[in-house]
């Protein structure tokens, strides 16, 4: 896929002299040939950056001036995940299976490609460009393919067509595109089998497998002897760098995040061109930092004068873009955190906006909220998870029935020895007097003018006046004033950081998040800091629970760069019949097992763990009648690839506790393996039972569960449970609620502490979006 050459000509590859060093897939070829350094490496002399920087210098070099829309269509190709207005439709399985029909015909595959059409079933895990390499005629996989940069790129665009997802930009452009067998066909004829691996990768978005692939199969050599860091990742960030040393590119993808919208503002002008946000474009979320305690928090913001704590709510990031038209017609689009456009499927707050900013006069606007779930029985914010219900009742467009479930479902589903009981839908608990609302927290554009570098007291000021609040519907983010300024002693902020903090837990709120008065929106030297008591170490939910199976991930292996022999991603249960064991001591133990958790371990733990698990393990497909316990497992999770003979206690933290799609019981949200047991250290059976998970959460997440031991089953406790509470708190809850928070202050000073005296080591400071 070569760069065409200078003036836009259409020039095949083979009429450029240096295609061959200049082309994309020689970029790609170079950072995945990059040799992996080990662990104890303290060199490393060759990075993707580098690679990158040589292979720009060479662009620029033979092809100077670049074709309008290079940049673009490089960026597009270079970092896949990030075209978000494209979408294909193809996961693996069925892009293979296209595949298997395509290449037929093609002179440098052989006719073995039609077993792609059951690579599925074959090879369920792995990497699809990989697999294409197997069946390359011999001497053919290094030949430079005939189509430009350009090419490939138009042929993507339609491909984006056939989906209903992709940006309506597409649909206009393709208004009656070919099948996407036709254009497969057209995009792999004459390509050379490593052009197609890339290519492969690209409309699966994701190149990692192929760039960052593991450096060997071994699980102890390649957990032990390497880890994340022994290749180093080529970010988007470094690479707009390497293209623009000036770093425009750069301002404007922050301020216009779609690769697209930023080249192309890049390209026509320049300096000239103002980096301004617009409306209809998604804007960069900034990153925040992990605060570990009070002490750390207020440490990343030691040079700045007046400090807030806004309420961090536990909801769905919604950045709502507002404009009107020459009739003064309003419309409303809304950008999800990874930027997707989710106007349609939200479409129940769009008279939330209107109404709350019904006091304006009509000008663009862009704001940053919060999606939440809001309960008129409580008249208060509900949990997360909430949330997905009322989004599938009131979705638009294309994704309603997909969230909904009316579709089909995003993964395939494995019915293992599965209890009915678990499949009913969590949101057809009582959802009467619940509703979506939005908690506004900033402002990024009025008008004409760009607020991301106004000071956030100012845009504060700016959103308390433009934003109307609507009881039970629209709201503005609360906060607390932590430091007023220089006479604000860092001991005496702490401790009100620590009030703050500690009510907030009490009050099952999500956290906070720390805000300078000067800072700008994604300030990198004033940042946003988050608070979760999960943050501080040793403090978030845990609970001891078993590992009865374990699997492959694709997502986490990536993460690890680990090959598909190693498990990592563990099927946790509870103990669901405690009190039949009780009665009869022949009774096996029955496990319920509905989430995983894939996070936590070293990877030195991961590999022991690895080992520990594969000698005592039944492989999936074999006869699980011999296991000494029985199992019900939710539907929709992926089929793991081993069973073990004998259970495994493990202890998890996690952030609070939610519940799956499909699922009536609470879960860990974000679970962490953070201790795994012997059984010579502690028996598995000392597993929390199912209706002990569930008071733990419910206490957890605020609900009372003090009955539950009235009710032999654990369905009627449940229904029971979500009944309306008393409006009047008793004067035993108000005293134990009191005691709670000053145990949190405690608990968070005793950390202050642990930080001020040099216990606690002064770790690197973790970033997260």
């Amino acid at each position: 896929m070569p760069i065409p050459p200078m003036r836009g000509s259409k020039a095949s590859a083979y009429e450029c002299n240096n295609a061959s060093e200049v082309s994309l897939v020689s970029l790609l070829r170079g950072i995945a040939n990059l040799p992996a350094r080990s662990a104890s490496s303290r060199t490393n002399n060759h990075s993707a950056r580098a690679v990158a920087t040589r292979w720009v210098a060479a662009l620029r070099k033979d092809y100077s001036p670049l074709p309008r829309g290079t940049t673009a269509t490089v960026l597009r190709l270079l970092f896949p995940e990030e075209d978000t207005p494209r979408k294909y439709d193809l996961q693996e399985a069925r892009l293979a299976s296209y595949l298997g029909g395509c290449l037929d015909s093609s002179t440098v595959f052989t006719r073995d490609t039609r077993k792609l059409k059951s690579w599925s079933k074959e090879s369920f895990f792995g990497c699809l460009g990989e697999e294409l390499l197997k069946f390359a005629v011999p001497g053919t996989e290094g030949n430079v393919g005939p189509k430009s940069l350009q090419e490939v790129d138009a042929l993507l665009d339609e491909l984006a067509a056939t989906s209903q997802f992709s940006d309506k930009f597409f649909h206009a452009a393709y208004p009656s595109p070919r099948s996407k067998t036709i254009i497969l066909r057209v995009l792999y004829d004459s390509l050379p089998a490593t052009d197609a691996a890339y290519l492969t990768q690209i409309i699966l978005k994701d190149l990692r497998p192929l760039l960052y692939a593991p450096p060997t199969t071994s699980t102890s050599h390649v957990l032990l002897d390497y880890n994340t860091r022994s290749k180093q990742v080529l970010t988007k960030e470094q690479f707009m760098t390497l293209w623009d040393p000036s770093k425009i590119l750069l301002q404007m993808y922050r301020v216009r995040a779609r690769l697209d919208e930023a080249a192309m503002s890049f390209e026509a002008g320049g300096t000239l061109v103002q980096a301004r946000p617009r409306c209809g474009v998604p804007i960069e979320i900034p990153k925040s930092a992990k605060g570990r305690c009070p002490q750390h928090a207020l440490e990343l913001l030691d040079s700045c004068d007046r400090i807030w704590a806004e309420t961090k709510y536990d909801g769905e990031r919604a950045q709502i873009h507002v404009n009107y038209s020459s009739d003064g017609e309003m419309s409303i689009s809304i950008f999800s955190k990874s930027k997707r456009d989710s106007t349609l499927d939200r479409a129940a707050v769009h008279p939330i906006i209107k109404e709350a900013l019904s006091a304006m006069p009509p000008q663009p606007i862009i704001l940053d909220a919060e999606m939440v779930a809001f309960s008129e029985e409580r008249d208060a914010i509900d949990e997360f998870w909430r949330i997905r219900g009322l989004i599938a009742r009131s979705a638009q467009g294309p994704r309603s029935n997909i969230i909904s479930g009316k579709g089909e479902q995003a993964h395939d589903s494995h019915s293992l020895d599965t209890c009915p009981s678990l499949h009913s839908n969590c949101s057809s608990e009582s959802s009467d007097g619940l509703h979506l609302a939005l908690v506004f927290f900033d402002v990024l554009l009025v008008g004409y003018a760009s607020f991301l570098n106004v000071p956030y007291a100012m845009r504060r000021s700016v959103l308390e006046s433009a934003v109307r609040e609507i009881p039970g519907r629209a709201f503005i983010a609360k906060r607390e004033l932590i430091s007023s300024g220089p006479e604000t002693s860092i001991e005496n902020a702490s401790q009100r950081l620590r009030e703050v903090w500690a009510q907030k837990i009490v009050d099952c709120e999500e956290g906070l998040v720390l805000k300078a008065g000067e800072s700008v929106y994604g300030d990198w030297k004033l940042p946003w800091v988050k608070l979760k008591k999960d943050y501080v170490p040793g403090h978030g939910d845990t609970i001891d629970l078993v590992i009865v199976a374990a699997g492959w991930d694709k997502d986490r292996a990536r993460e690890l760069r680990v090959p598909p022999s190693i498990l990592t991603t563990f099927y946790v249960g509870a103990l669901g019949n405690s009190s039949q064991m009780k009665a009869n001591p022949d009774v096996k133990p029955h496990y319920v097992v509905y989430f995983t958790a894939s996070y936590g371990l070293t990877r030195e733990q991961l590999e022991e763990f690895n080992f520990w698990m594969r000698s005592d393990s039944v492989d999936s497909q074999e006869e699980l009648g011999v296991l000494p316990y029985t199992y019900s497992m939710l539907r929709t999770l992926p089929k793991p690839s081993v069973f073990v003979t004998s259970p495994i206690l493990v202890e998890l933290c996690g952030a609070g506790f939610t519940k799956s799609p499909q699922c009536k019981y609470y879960e860990l949200r974000f679970p962490r393996i953070t201790k795994t047991f012997r059984p010579s250290e502690r028996s598995f059976m000392e597993c929390l039972t199912l209706r002990e998970l569930q008071t733990v959460a419910y206490a957890a997440v605020g609900r009372e569960a003090q009955d539950a031991n009235e009710y032999g089953d654990i369905e009627e406790w449940s229904r029971r449970l979500w009944g309306k509470e008393n409006e009047v708190q008793s004067d035993e809850k108000q005293v134990k609620r009191m005691h709670s928070r000053d145990e949190w202050e405690h608990k968070l000073q005793t950390e202050d502490l642990r930080r001020r005296n040099g216990k606690r080591k002064r770790e690197e400071v973790e970033m997260s979006p």
